[in-house]
């Protein structure tokens, strides 16, 4: 008898005995793996510019925080912009993109959250 413990896993199988890819596993979705760096620039360009708009629209109550929102949302596309044309063409610059994208929804709702504590703490006859 084998012990399974000792047994190759992973690259180390043959290709035969690696376990098939899971379709639902968020990590093999086709915008992970391959595609068009235009497939996160995009719709990140349009959250930014949905943000933007908002922000802008918040400086009839706020000054500070719809800056540094307006700020945050340029400054994470444009990161954005540089890796997918540094990046190259691989699953990795995906990821960076998903995690940045992600890190921009974040920030813009954090800041938003913010500008509304700030109004809803704010004394009434100010």
């Amino acid at each position: 008898m084998t012990d399974s413990r000792e047994e190759p896993h992973g690259p180390l199988q043959l290709p035969d005995q690696q376990p098939a890819a899971d379709p639902t596993d968020l990590t093999n979705q086709d915008a992970l793996q391959a595609g068009a760096r235009s497939r996160w620039l995009v719709p990140a360009g349009v959250l930014a510019a949905v943000a933007i708009v908002l922000y802008c629209f918040a400086f009839q109550i706020q000054i500070v925080l719809p800056i540094i929102g307006i700020i945050f949302v340029i400054v994470m596309w444009v990161a954005m912009f540089v890796t997918a044309r540094k990046g190259g063409q691989n699953p990795a610059t995906n990821r960076r993109l998903a995690w940045l994208m992600g890190a921009m929804a974040v920030g813009a709702l954090l800041v938003a959250v913010g500008i509304y504590i700030v109004e809803s703490t704010r004394a009434p006859w100010n």
